[in-house]
């Protein structure tokens, strides 16, 4: 899962192609976010150890207004990749605990009472759900009936109690983890909730050296509380605004929809990609597109972050609820459409 290459080194923002030319981000306020983006690549590079390409997605992720959702076996560190991405944005922070007993209102908040005045009457108590960045930890661990009450909030921004809307914080941020479903314990997240998530990530085992540092305390938990904020919730949406404004040339895009094309004709899927995938995928390319100092979008762009990005979307036939086969058939894909030379 490597975003950046030898072939791709931090440089100092590029201009535009001539055909490019147009109403893109300035330089300036692509270096700015650049120098966001990798701030929080570093402050999470420091604590996770050899996981820098997973920090740069994840990181991604962030910068494109996206949600994240992290999975892999127990103990090899989705909980603290969570716990340092909060630590280096700032903000204010929940983290919920997915339990089989968790409700939906313990989540978003519920309606309480209060004496005003001697009158009793209904207020609103707002959960966890209300924070800058949210940790939801083992999330499938937790009914669907409280898996769904998180889609409002992932897609709009907003939670609906009683009819009426609550706004959530702005900038949000959820950072979900999940077990395989194989655990003990575990519900299979539905697709209308993993569609939410902008990517799914799977940091896999430490090398033998990474786990040597972890175990001396180099790396790891111990490092944790030396994370402080690396930007601030405004820097944050200035990073977002120009992220959002990245120029994407037609022949990206196209490659881009026949990259949804391959899925959805793919002899192993029973439903692939959807529009809102592709939303995703460019969500996510325009990000690493900052990351490289640059404000356009490439082919490469786009083949860094579509297995994380459109993997998890993928029905199959013969699938298990993980994203492995997934990944696959998305890689499949990719090595199957021939990527613009743009």
């Amino acid at each position: 899962m490597t975003i950046f290459t030898r072939d791709h080194p931090p440089a100092v923002a590029q201009p535009l192609p001539g055909h490019l030319a147009g109403p893109g981000p300035s330089p300036a306020l692509v270096e700015h976010a650049a120098h966001v983006g990798n701030a929080v690549v570093a402050a999470v590079d420091s604590v996770v150890a050899g996981r820098r390409a997973v920090a740069e997605l994840a990181t991604a992720c962030l910068l494109s207004g996206g949600h994240l959702l992290i999975e892999d076996i127990p103990g090899v560190g989705k909980t603290l990749l969570a716990q340092a991405m909060t630590a280096a944005v700032g903000g204010t922070f929940h983290r919920i605990q997915g339990t089989v007993d968790l409700l939906p209102g313990d989540v978003t908040g519920t309606l309480v009472p209060d004496h005003d005045h001697d009158r009793l009457r209904l207020r609103f108590r707002p959960g966890p759900i209300f924070a800058n960045v949210v940790v939801f930890d083992e999330m499938n661990r937790t009914a669907p009936r409280t898996q769904s009450a998180l889609l409002e909030a992932a897609e709009e921004g907003t939670v609906t109690v009683d009819g009426q809307s609550h706004p959530l914080p702005d900038p949000f941020f959820l950072v979900a983890t999940q077990n395989p479903i194989d655990i003990a314990g575990t519900y299979r997240l539905g697709e209308g909730t993993l569609d939410r998530f902008a990517a799914v990530i799977s940091p896999g085992r430490a090398s033998f050296e990474d786990e040597v540092a972890v175990l001396s305390g180099r790396r790891g938990r111990r490092q944790l509380h030396q994370v402080a904020p690396v930007t601030t919730l405004a820097d944050l949406a200035g990073a977002r605004s120009t992220v959002s404004t990245v120029l994407v040339p037609d022949v990206v895009s196209r490659y881009v929809v026949e990259l949804l094309e391959a899925t959805r004709s793919h002899p192993q899927v029973k439903l692939g990609a959807s529009t809102r995938g592709g939303l995703a995928v460019l969500g996510l390319a325009r990000a690493v597109a900052v990351l490289r100092r640059r404000a356009y979008v490439v082919a490469d762009d786009v083949a860094a972050v579509a297995m994380a990005a459109l993997a998890h979307r993928l029905i199959l036939h013969d699938g298990d609820g993980s994203t492995t086969a997934g990944r696959h058939v998305t890689d499949d894909c990719l090595a199957r459409v021939r990527p613009p030379t743009v």
